[in-house]
């Protein structure tokens, strides 16, 4: 780490370095440092003479950056950053500015490496920080270096905020060098003093650190760290008891109190904050503070006003007396236009909080408040921010109005305080609305209606010791302001949302609910008595839906006004004013549903069902009056309880609150009438999920194999789907050419012999490549899918028991009596390679109905009952449930199923339920049809796909070593076939049903006279190609892999090795061939050559998916044999 190992960096490289560190880190350092350390780096530049001023600045706050988020600086660091200090102070060269940074990075650098630090000793590097910091300062009155000497006592002065008491061994000298200093630099003395006396007094760190506050009896420099910030332990005394040292306090604190005349304004402040705790610590005359510091109350500063008022409020005693001195002082900054309009908002603010804090109980108090209201009113000029306060302050002194046992408070005004309360707020609303009321997005309104807030519960705080009477409140001369705001609402029909906003803000509210309330009793009684019938009474409607949800308000006579707008809208109906009369229709309508839900029905029924029949009889719109007719329907024949839950269907969300079918719907109203939905595992016994179609094999297990290596995501087969490889130059499959291949030209050819193709074979690759250009590529795009269609039931016989359903009245009271799910949710995961499967929603199943168990009578027993229809009953309860699967591979498997779903009460069902067992025959589909093969042409599209198919999975075929491209283009994949055999002894007739009945969609071609005679009448398998075997000279070449037409010998014990097999009867005649093609997604096949005779079936079977020969086996054996 020498100076000469450094990169030497110019200007722009270091502007450069700092902006890759500012946009990335530290970890774009590397590029720019070369390997050495950056804090290195930047102390070798900050010592060079050929970088600039501006720059080495640069580089100090990103040294300063550097260090606070990277790692701790090391040791040796910081003592060669400050050895480069000492040498940049010491310079004669170098200006103030940069002497000035460097003292500040360095102070910021050392408090945050040594603040966790818990072994500071007489060695650590910030003993010879402060030695230099004291050694700067130790030079009063010098004029050149006067502003760095004033930054040193700052540096000074955080890392005694930092380190507390780090200075009390010395606080003889820094009185001494404030007494000194004659220069404006005398503010950063006696804020150093002041900082380092309230650690002495706060955390007594020694008993002798004041007493010899005259006589120093330890030097400035060398410094040495005190003995309190080495063990921790200070000195348990009170001051006061103390003689000595509370007498040298006291000096102390004279002298600062003597210095807010050489401060700036938030030099002081800093000075009071140290202040205010210093003068409790020694409980001092809190009237030295008062007489020292009230003229800042005079002042036109806000730090100090606010400074000011925070010592009034810290000793209201000391000050008790001058608090309307203090009010009046405050109103009139506020007043004061020639002020920032931020002092003067500020002004208000300290006003409302300063009435707050000394009111009290105090009548006198609360009187003088009261007068000075008059002063309050905001005036013509005033911003509406200003006239927002004001009006807040006649608020509250409205409040005080409203106080109990205040008839005095109100002096020399002849009427009594409700009328004066009634004044001031006339009189302040007119400051916002005198001329014209604003559109009601407008600012002016919100505040109008914000100040008729205030007013409103001025006389109804939220304070929790108040009481007050609710009827003697209503009764107060405040609440005939309501009439103006009926008077306003019915003449400017644009103020509707700010009454209906300020209505639900009051109704929020509990402790001023029944103001809302109130609120809406006047606007009924006085309000729809003077509303026009016309159609601008559509834009009352949002206040006429307040009404209407409110049960303390009679309904009748705003039904009474919705009929009379109803024959308005009928008697003014025309071509112009169909969408306006179905627009006022629904509305009206809408406020009939309200007033259903939160009313009681005997109490609306005579004039709502007038309404109601009005409309269904009369009303133009077809759609509203088939509404009408369904709301009069309801009313009649539907209890009041049932009518809300029924109309309140959907208002809530599903599991959070209870349903609406409650009650006369279901015999069970809360969670306890499920006890078993308590217990998850449970589930499974009433909720069941099946297959639609069950399997012929019940797999037990499956194979699985291991990846070897390769990608965990990919399948587990040896031959996946790989990229291809870069474009190669193509080779005529036609031509034969001897050509010597180079390594060095083909570095990616591998070392094989060349391939040769003969026509046969290219024809096989080409169909080959036509039907892989088909298939997906899962990993690129959407695989193929296959979809396993299953039922999901539960019963509910263990949910409610049988007698309560079975005393209904008839069927259809049973089934209603039911309980069912809503939103049910069915998720669905596999351990085996399915991809992502989707999730499945059922809105609503309803429950299967308990068996009826009883014997049946003589006479029921006699009964017709038609069978079909007890199979559709049941189908009614069941839900369909399709599984969408995407394999990655053709193996059988199990889908885990978790429901979740709400019951009728609300509770929320989650659990598991039982698995559904995948089959490989769920892999079973047709093979791809490319787009250009015409319909005509599918059946031998298929045959020959299924020869090319057949060849390709020869353990010796020649184009093993053929890739294929998937669709898309990006993948490709390989041809990797076995195969294998198996002979089934069953009859030829018991075969072809069985092929018939499951493998007809994948059979692509029918050999021999006899099978297609035998095949072809019964319609089961068509859109094939049908051979006569004897027309067809390559029928053995196929069908047999050994090419012979001899009989078949087959060893069927393993003793037979050194005896004679036993050949099977050649009697037995052969029928014919079956050629069956099953493809397996995502890319595999299945072959199956079936040569039928009459009483067994040999079945040669080829894949290129060695691992489901494992359970082909099993599947042919359930199909053919059971």
């Amino acid at each position: 780490m020498s100076g000469a190992s450094l990169k030497s960096l110019s200007s722009p490289e270091w502007d450069s370095l700092i902006d890759d560190y500012n946009l990335g880190g530290a970890a774009r350092l590397d590029r720019w440092t070369g390997g050495a350390p950056v804090l290195d780096l930047c102390l070798s530049s900050l010592l060079r003479k050929d970088i600039l001023l501006h720059l080495k600045l640069h580089i100090l706050t990103f040294l300063e950056h550097y260090s606070l988020d990277d790692s701790t600086p090391p040791p040796y660091f910081l003592l060669r950053l400050l050895d480069a200090l000492r040498s940049v102070i010491q310079s004669p060269s170098d200006p103030f500015a940069l002497k000035d940074q460097f003292l500040i990075s360095t102070t910021a650098i050392f408090i945050t490496s040594q603040l966790d630090n818990d072994e500071l000793s007489s060695g650590s590097p910030l003993t010879g920080l402060v030695e230099l910091l004291l050694t700067i300062i130790n030079r009063p009155n010098h004029g050149l270096d006067r502003h760095t000497r004033g930054v040193a006592c700052e540096c000074l002065r955080q890392l005694e905020l930092a380190f507390p008491c780090l200075l009390s061994e010395i606080i003889p000298h820094l009185w001494s060098l404030c007494q000194s200093e004659r220069t404006h630099v005398a503010q950063w003395y006696v804020l150093l003093l002041s900082t380092t006396i309230l650690n002495i007094v706060k955390l007594k760190p020694s008993e002798t650190c004041i007493a010899t506050i005259s006589n120093p009896t330890m030097p400035l420099i060398p410094f040495n760290v005190p003995q309190f910030l080495i063990d921790g332990i200070g000195a348990n005394f009170v001051w006061k008891e103390k003689e000595n040292n509370y007498k040298e306090l006291r000096r102390v604190v004279a002298f600062l109190l003597e210095c807010p005349q050489y401060l700036t304004p938030f030099g002081l402040v800093e000075l009071i904050v140290a202040i205010i705790p210093l003068a409790e610590e020694l409980e001092l005359q809190a009237s030295m503070l008062r007489v020292q510091f009230s003229w800042m109350l005079y002042t036109f500063e806000p730090l100090l006003c606010h400074v000011f008022l925070g010592m009034h409020m810290k000793f209201l005693d000391s000050f008790e007396g001058q608090e309307l001195e203090v009010a009046s002082r405050i109103l009139l900054m506020s007043k004061g236009t020639q002020h920032h309009l931020f002092f003067r908002l500020l002004g208000l603010h300290w006003m409302l909080g300063f009435f707050a804090l000394i009111v009290g109980k105090d009548e006198a108090r609360k009187r003088s408040i009261v007068d000075m209201s008059l002063r309050f009113y905001p005036t013509i000029f005033d911003s509406l921010a200003m006239k927002a306060l004001k009006l807040d302050l006649l608020a509250y002194c409205s409040s005080l109005l409203s106080s109990p046992g205040d008839a005095n408070v109100v002096k020399d005004v002849e009427v009594d305080k409700e009328a004066y309360e009634l004044k001031l707020f006339k009189d302040g609303l007119v400051s916002v609305s005198a001329f014209k009321w604003l559109p009601p997005w407008s600012t002016e309104t919100a505040v109008a209606f914000r100040s008729f807030h205030q007013f409103l519960i001025g006389g109804s705080p939220h304070c929790a010791g108040f009481i007050s009477s609710t009827s003697t409140f209503i009764q107060s001369n405040i609440f005939y302001t309501l009439q103006m705001l009926v008077d306003s609402t019915s003449e400017f029909k644009g103020l509707v949302p700010v009454v209906v906003a300020s209505v639900d803000r009051l109704l929020g509210c509990h402790k001023h609910r029944w103001l809302g309330e109130h609120i809406l009793e006047t606007l009924d009684k006085h309000l729809l008595l003077k509303l026009k019938i016309d159609y601008s009474l559509g834009s009352y409607f949002p206040i006429f839906e307040k009404i209407s949800e409110n049960d303390k308000v009679s309904p009748s006579g705003l039904l009474n006004l919705l009929l009379r707008f109803t024959i308005f809208l009928v008697e003014k109906h025309g071509p112009d004013t169909g969408l306006r009369s179905w627009h006022h229709g629904s509305e009206t309508l809408g406020i009939c549903r309200t007033m259903l839900v939160h009313h009681q029905s005997s109490s609306l029924f005579t004039g709502l069902s007038h309404l109601l029949a009005s409309i269904c009889l009369f009303f133009p719109d077809l759609e509203v009056r088939d509404s009408a007719r369904f709301y009069l329907r309801l009313l009649i024949c539907i209890p009041g309880k049932k009518l809300k839950s029924i109309l309140r269907t959907g208002e809530h969300l599903p599991g959070i609150s209870l349903t609406t079918h409650s009650g006369s719907f279901f015999d069970f109203q809360s969670p306890q009438s499920f006890p078993g939905l308590r217990r998850s595992s449970s589930i499974s016994s009433y909720v069941h999920i099946e297959r639609v179609k069950p399997l012929l094999v019940k797999q037990s297990w499956s194979l699985s194999l291991p990846n070897f290596g390769t990608n965990s995501d990919k399948p587990g087969f040896f031959e996946g789907i790989r990229d291809s490889e870069p474009a190669k130059e193509e080779w005529d499959s036609d031509i034969t050419m001897s050509v010597d291949i180079i390594e060095s030209e083909m570095p990616r050819q591998q070392n094989v012999p060349l391939r040769v193709m003969d026509a046969k074979i290219s024809g096989i690759v080409s169909e080959l490549r036509r039907h892989f250009s088909s298939i997906p590529d899962y990993r690129h795009m959407p695989g193929l899918k296959i979809m396993i269609p299953c039922s999901l039931r539960f019963d509910s016989e263990l949910l409610i028991g049988k007698s309560e359903v079975n005393t209904a009245v008839n069927a259809f009271d049973e089934v209603d009596q039911l309980p069912a799910f809503y939103a049910t949710v069915l998720k669905l995961t596999s351990s085996a390679p399915y991809g992502l499967i989707p999730s499945f929603h059922i809105p609503f199943l309803p429950g299967s109905p308990p068996k009826n168990d009883k014997p049946l009578s003589q006479t029921d027993s006699l009964a017709i009952v038609p069978v079909e229809n007890g199979h559709v009953e049941e189908e009614n309860f069941k839900a369909t449930v399709s599984i969408e699967l995407e394999p990655r591979e053709p193996m059988p498997g199990l889908v885990d199923v978790f429901i979740e779903a709400n019951a009728d009460n609300g509770q929320v069902i989650r659990g598991e339920l039982h698995n559904i067992s995948v089959g490989i025959e769920d892999m079973f589909l047709r093979a791809i049809l490319p787009d250009d093969v015409a319909e005509v042409d599918v059946p031998s599209y298929y045959v020959n796909l299924f020869n090319a198919l057949w060849e390709a999975c020869e353990t010796s075929s020649s184009t093993g070593r053929e890739s294929f491209v998937l669709k898309g283009g990006k993948g490709v994949a390989a041809i990797s076939g076995t195969r294998s055999v198996k002979l089934v002894e069953v009859p030829a007739t018991s075969l072809i049903e069985a092929v018939e009945r499951h493998l007809a969609p994948f059979v692509v071609c029918v050999i021999g006279e006899t099978l297609v005679d035998m095949v072809k009448p019964g319609g089961m398998i068509k859109d094939v190609v049908w051979k006569d075997s004897s027309s067809d000279s390559c029928v053995d070449i196929t069908c047999s892999p050994t090419s012979s037409k001899g009989p078949l010998y087959l060893k069927y014990f393993g003793d037979e090795d050194n005896g004679e097999v036993v050949p099977i009867a050649s009697s037995r005649k052969n029928i014919g061939y079956f050629q069956i093609l099953i493809f397996l997604p995502p890319r595999f096949h299945l072959l199956f050559q079936m040569e039928i005779r009459d009483f067994s079936t040999l079945v040669r079977i080829r894949t290129d998916h060695w691992p489901c020969l494992a359970y082909v086996d099993d599947y042919l054996e359930a199909l053919f044999l059971d």
